[in-house]
């Protein structure tokens, strides 16, 4: 079972219900409305408290971080899958692209092994994801429990997205950062 039927199966929800469906309330057009719904869910689950990485994540644009993601079109099971990869850059992708980015599920961020640069939005078929950015719950778990403070050096291993290092970043400074050369591979 691939990370997003499970994801399905857990959420109750249909593949054809796209992420403007569940997106937070008042994140269809303002990213800063998103981050706020977005880190008031994570307190709700316990996932996340006071403190610098609640205050991080409420500055951090996520779709300036992934600026591109995809949303599955076809049903589970269905053959060949079909996806289509949503573009900040286009107006009318950004209603779905803020509910993918901040409802809170896995972010599905490259197709078939693709280079993370230069795509052009639209539709692909066949293949599958392979790539995405965790569920924003766990990551801000992780982060609590690091009890990241200003001043702090961190090492990321494997950036993906880089959203995870963009809030330890925030949190700890812009020093004492590493970010191994592959990571980017």
């Amino acid at each position: 079972m691939s990370a997003w039927d499970a994801y399905l199966a857990t959420s109750g929800r249909t593949p054809a219900q796209s992420a403007a469906d569940v997106a937070p309330p008042g994140a269809a057009a303002d990213p800063a409305a998103a981050r706020a719904v977005m880190v008031a869910h994570l307190e709700e689950e316990g996932a996340l408290g006071p403190g610098p990485v609640r205050d991080a994540l409420l500055v951090l644009p996520r779709e300036v971080l992934m600026p591109q993601a995809y949303v599955r079109r076809s049903a589970s099971g269905e053959t060949p899958p079909r996806w289509d990869l949503l573009d900040w850059a286009a107006v009318q992708d950004r209603p779905e692209l803020l509910g993918l980015l901040y409802g809170g599920a896995s972010v599905l961020v490259q197709h078939d092994g693709e280079p993370l640069l230069g795509r052009a939005r639209g539709s692909r078929s066949g293949a599958s994801i392979t790539s995405m950015f965790t569920v924003m719950g766990l990551t801000a778990e992780l982060l609590e429990e690091l009890d990241l403070r200003p001043g702090h050096r961190v090492l990321d291993v494997g950036t993906g997205a880089g959203v995870t290092a963009a809030v330890a970043c925030q949190v700890c400074g812009d020093r004492g950062w590493t970010i191994p050369p592959t990571s980017w591979g």
